[in-house]
């Protein structure tokens, strides 16, 4: 447990994977040091509460909401004080080339602000979030595993460098004392917006989405990712990075596992790579002319059709940890969207 019982520190905590680690953390009576913005929906932990049971009253007496930004050194430094095991799930998400120079900017100096807070601070251990997308993998792949090398030819989104030039600074951070541990998710999976992220296809799909791509992904549940960071910086595993991912599948199997749980008609129509481009060219000019972004851009169409599949041996090895079949996982999340939707009308 939580070394010499001094407080987490969580980056990230409003988010999905960041708001399940709190979760998770606090149900185990660890206490938590969670930093947030003036922008932030703190009531996320409520509402996790709500999904999965718990004391209100107690649970979120054992955390502290304290306002700082990873991109403020300073603040964080000071925020940091006295904290044991620091969890860093903070990150801009996109794959939008418009958002190039935010997200690497945001990304990278956030990270490596924290890594000099934590070295300030003399932490117990670090657990960085990375990227199946920091691993660099190319379509055609069979099996991607923790030393796959990144590959400076390949066609990378922004998200994907950034996530990249963040473990880079975790691993200098080491190489100056820190002790720390990087972990690896595929697609997190878990209840949270629905107009967002990879829940976002329960909505989709709901909504009588009728296609799907030939692709296939790694995917996990939140609540793994959680206690797999619990369990690798509890340990006295460091210096390493662990691929968090429970199963590879097809687009196609995934989203007819969404809707067999919702109980609808599920997407039949599998989509050509070739239709992808002329769709993209003319999202883009749309994104050109208008001055928008394009929910298409040439990443997500690269991930869509990719064949790539992840190697979760080294963290069952490792940690005798055993993952939630996906299947599992979407029909929580599907029994959770129905009671909202049944609670909300719409």
């Amino acid at each position: 447990m939580e070394a010499e019982m001094k407080p987490a520190f969580v980056t990230g905590g409003t988010g999905l994977l960041g708001s399940h680690l709190i979760y998770a953390l606090i149900s185990q009576g660890v206490k938590v040091r969670a930093i947030y913005r003036e922008t932030s929906n703190r009531d996320i932990i409520k509402k996790l509460i709500g999904y999965y049971g718990g004391r209100e009253n107690e649970l979120l007496s054992r955390l502290e909401w304290v306002e700082s930004d990873i991109g403020n050194l300073a603040s964080l430094t000071e925020v940091m004080k006295g904290s044991g095991n620091v969890y860093h799930c903070a990150a801009v998400v996109s794959f939008g080339n418009k958002d190039k120079d935010l997200v690497i900017d945001n990304n990278v100096q956030g990270t490596a602000n924290v890594v000099k807070a934590c070295l300030e601070n003399k932490v117990r251990k670090l657990c960085h979030v990375s990227s199946n997308a920091a691993l660099g993998a190319n379509d055609g792949e069979v099996m991607v595993n923790e030393d796959h090398g990144w590959d400076e030819k390949g066609h990378r989104s922004p998200y994907g460098i950034s996530k990249y030039l963040s473990e880079r600074e975790v691993w200098k951070g080491m190489e100056e004392g820190l002790n720390a541990v990087i972990v690896n998710p595929t697609l997190i999976l878990g209840p949270g917006d629905w107009k967002r992220g990879s829940v976002s296809f329960f909505l989709k799909i709901d909504e009588g989405l009728l296609f799907h791509t030939n692709g296939t992904n790694g995917y996990v549940d939140v609540n793994d990712v959680a206690r797999a960071m619990i369990i690798l910086t509890d340990s006295d595993i460091a210096g390493e990075r662990f691929i968090v991912n429970s199963e590879n599948l097809d687009y196609r199997s995934f989203f007819r596992m969404i809707a067999k749980s919702l109980k609808v008609r599920g997407p039949v129509i599998g989509v050509p790579k070739v239709l992808s481009y002329p769709a993209m060219f003319a999202a883009h000019l749309l994104e050109t002319l208008t001055g928008g972004r394009s929910a298409l851009t040439k990443e997500i169409v690269r991930v869509a059709w990719s064949q790539i599949s992840y190697d979760n041996s080294k963290i069952i090895k490792k940690t005798g940890m055993s993952f939630t079949p996906v299947e599992k996982t979407v029909d929580v999340i599907a029994a959770i969207y129905l009671k909202e939707k049944d609670m909300t009308g719409n």
